[in-house]
């Protein structure tokens, strides 16, 4: 991990993303995957939130990132595994407990939630809008699932000129082997990838 790491919390943004009930809970629509069995072993929900907290003692915006599909999935195109996989679990439905966050993520007054229906945290959404109104250009991406939604988002904020920042123990996906190749490969090219407690070091929190 990178204890060198330095982070100006007047630019940073804090990421937390697919961390819902159906994604990393027991008894969610993707529960058989493994995903809440891994969640727990990366403790993703406690790192994230003590996280959260710190960011928002420093003054670091915190954006929650929701994947929500209205119920039967309207509009979402079918043209891979993972977008079939979430209309025939009849997943992430707009008020339903699976779309809701995690226990203990829930928005806090003053952050935001940004909503949408593919893997990465930019496609479609006011993301980028709200980065530039908010005048961040460095992005701490936490959530699930580390080789998917977080390595999409990581990947498109490197190409569209943001720092991205990746705590591995913010991440979690179906299960380690999944979790450790985007972590050790995929994202050592587009992301500074560390921890939770050095990001909060690096903030000064």
């Amino acid at each position: 991990m990178n204890d060198e790491l330095k982070l100006d919390p007047a630019r940073c943004a804090l990421i937390v993303q697919d961390l819902q009930n159906d994604v990393i809970i027991d008894g969610g629509a993707f529960a058989e995957s493994g995903s809440p069995q891994h969640a727990k072993e990366q403790d993703v929900v406690a790192h994230v939130q003590d996280l959260a907290a710190a960011c928002r003692a420093k003054g670091v915006p915190v954006i929650h990132v929701w994947y929500i599909v209205e119920a039967g999935a309207p509009g979402l195109k079918l043209n891979a595994p993972l977008f079939n996989g979430v209309k025939d679990a009849n997943a992430l439905v707009r008020g339903s407990w699976g779309a809701a966050p995690a226990e203990g993520l829930e928005p806090q007054d003053g952050d935001f939630v940004v909503e949408k229906m593919r893997m990465s945290a930019w496609q479609g959404t006011r993301l980028e809008n709200l980065l530039a109104g908010l005048g961040r250009d460095t992005v701490i991406v936490t959530g699930a699932w580390t080789n998917m939604s977080i390595e999409h988002t990581a990947r498109t904020g490197a190409d569209k000129g943001y720092v991205m920042v990746v705590p591995e123990d913010g991440c979690s996906t179906m299960n380690a082997d999944w979790h450790n190749a985007s972590i050790n490969y995929a994202l050592q090219n587009v992301a500074t990838v560390t921890d939770c407690a050095t990001v909060r070091s690096a903030l000064g929190a």
